[in-house]
């Protein structure tokens, strides 16, 4: 089962990932364009990062999103 703080951080990794595939020059244009296209409606980290404050297990029985535990292996930023 996938906790909330998982699902934070993998949308926030997808976007850093998104990210990266749009400045890279080694990917096809489609490629790049499509990152770019797809990041023009995607959530910015601090949306991300308000919208998992809000998690309160006791006020909803199903919280989408939840504040992210750092681990020291975690490399990014």
């Amino acid at each position: 089962m996938t906790m909330p703080a998982e699902r934070t951080r993998a949308l926030r990794w997808a976007g850093e990932f998104l990210r990266e595939v749009r400045r890279c020059d080694a990917c096809p244009e489609e490629i790049r364009r499509q990152a770019h296209v797809i990041l023009r409606h995607y959530p910015e980290d601090w949306d991300i990062a308000s919208q998992a404050q809000r998690y309160d297990p006791q006020s909803s029985p199903f919280c989408w999103l939840g504040p992210e535990e750092r681990r020291d292996d975690e490399t990014g930023s």
